[in-house]
């Protein structure tokens, strides 16, 4: 890590602390060598961040994010929380959750059909206590939402589209430049220069760790993989890193070309595992005893393998796998895990 390292992460704390914030999670996270998977691949030095172990639900990445998500609907006198996500969302659970912590009811409204099982994250959306709806798709969302909204003005309730709040993206960006500070911080008292560090990402935690990243120059590098297809990833990490700038009263030059973004792992789609995935996410279990999903972790995780054996890393570089959580929805696919019959 630079030696000016120290000097710039205290005044970005000085500045992140001026931000309304509820400290929810569970912090430090751990960090954590994987030793097993490294000479399972034949290097490089591989650590994990383990941002699974946050506290709410279960714990990941969202519970971060909420911390500053939070007081901006409180701000607003909000009594509850509305929020469009997908079927099997992590973010809903973790959500949920949060709001909980700040006395808000929860509504969620999910892209898909009620399954006839439920199971994963939608169980624990269920246990936790959200209002749930369903919506046939995209469109259908976006109303319900509005529909919902109105519906809790007209019985005299306050409720906020937690989507539509300015701080929705930033609030991650600042999380995640928060937790690569941390990070960075754990490395060095190890002993270990940081070289490279993967993230699961549609933009919004990449936003706040590219920043970081330039603003120390270009020392390492964050590479985000994607698990949609639905936007493009690399212009809006751009977008948030510099509104994130913004928040924070900085400026620094960074271009969309400093931004990399892996988006050839999605897959067969969005919200299905991937064959690369699913290999990931057994392998990551059977060399580390670590859970991920085969979503997101999971696809990040198969961005990751698939570099090491193209020799993309040398073996003395050490490179940090963030583990954003999503325990639960390895129980949406069972049959993925268990051994063939016979």
């Amino acid at each position: 890590m630079p030696d000016s390292a120290p000097g710039l992460f205290a005044d970005l704390r000085q500045r992140i602390a001026r931000v309304p914030r509820l400290r929810l999670a569970c912090l430090p996270t751990p960090l954590q060598e994987m030793k097993r998977l490294s000479a399972a691949l034949g290097g490089p030095r591989l650590f994990v961040k383990r941002d699974d172990l946050t506290g709410l639900a279960f714990g990941g990445n969202k519970v971060r994010n909420w911390e500053f998500r939070l007081p901006d609907l409180v701000d607003q006198g909000a009594d509850t929380a509305i929020l469009g996500l997908d079927l099997q969302s992590n973010s809903a659970r973790q959500s949920t959750a949060a709001c909980i912590q700040a006395g808000l009811r929860c509504i969620l409204v999910l892209e898909g059909k009620r399954p006839n099982a439920v199971q994963g994250n939608l169980l624990i959306d269920f246990l936790l206590g959200a209002e749930v709806h369903f919506a046939d798709d995209r469109a259908h969302q976006r109303r319900l939402l509005d529909d919902l909204a109105a519906r809790e003005k007209t019985e005299g309730r306050k409720a906020i589209i937690v989507n539509d709040s300015p701080m929705f993206e930033v609030a991650s960006s600042l999380a995640y430049m928060e937790s690569l500070m941390e990070t960075l911080e754990q490395m060095t008292q190890l002993g270990v220069a940081t070289d490279h560090v993967y993230i699961s990402s549609a933009g919004k935690a990449q936003g706040g760790m590219a920043l970081l990243e330039a603003l120390m120059g270009h020392s390492f590098k964050v590479h985000g993989v994607t698990a949609t297809a639905e936007w493009k990833v690399a212009p809006r990490t751009l977008e948030i890193a510099r509104a994130t700038a913004k928040t924070l009263g900085i400026e620094v030059p960074l271009t969309v070309e400093a931004i990399v973004n892996h988006a050839e792992f999605v897959g067969p789609g969005y919200g299905k595992p991937s064959a690369a995935s699913i290999e990931a996410v057994k392998l990551f279990a059977r060399t580390e005893g670590l859970i991920l999903d085969p979503i997101y972790s999971g696809k990040c995780a198969a961005g990751l393998l698939a570099h090491i054996r193209e020799g993309r890393f040398q073996p003395t570089e050490s490179v940090v796998f963030v583990h954003t959580g999503g325990t639960p929805a390895v129980f949406n696919y069972p049959d993925l895990w268990l051994p063939a019959a016979g």
